[in-house]
């Protein structure tokens, strides 16, 4: 009977090992990561510097209110450096390299100034899609940025 307790410690760790082991861990896809409110942590125009968050020298504060929330159901908002907000759909190419806002209008109607074609802003992901960390870049210079292209490496606190 003393024996068998002995061997009872190593049963159960035998058994939690063959039980941890059998798990597999499951990573977020793309667009699950996406699935977030975004803020920017670095804007470029250009490749001009602009913004970085909590920056003394900001040349372009108004990156500091921008936002781009993307819902599970679509649905996206995208609050503008000049702090106007525009709702609409997002959706993420196959390959997770391009991301489209289309639809986009605000409470009175209006588009984004300068969206091409009207009311659609296309974005290039350069960076890998994580739950924290993206970086966008225009497709098409914006005209609120000088007609440049702009880089916005955003972040999901």
């Amino acid at each position: 009977m003393r024996k068998s307790f002995l061997y009872l410690p190593i049963s159960f760790a035998f058994m939690l090992t063959v039980i941890s082991c059998g798990k597999t861990v499951v990573e977020p896809t793309a667009t699950e990561n996406l699935t977030k409110n975004w803020y920017v942590s670095i804007a470029k125009e250009g490749a001009v510097q602009v913004y970085q968050k909590n920056g003394s020298t900001n040349t372009v504060p108004g990156y500091g209110g921008y936002r781009l929330v993307l819902a599970a159901s679509s649905l996206s908002t995208l609050t503008a450096v000049d702090v106007n907000s525009f709702t609409g759909i997002w959706a993420l190419s196959t390959d997770n390299k391009t991301l489209t806002l289309t639809n986009l209008k605000n409470s009175a109607g209006q588009t984004p100034t300068g969206s091409n074609p009207v009311g659609t802003i296309v974005y290039n992901i350069t960076s890998v899609i994580t739950a924290t960390t993206v970086t966008l870049e225009t497709v098409s210079p914006d005209l609120k940025a000088g007609n440049k292209v702009v880089n916005l490496q955003l972040v999901n606190p």
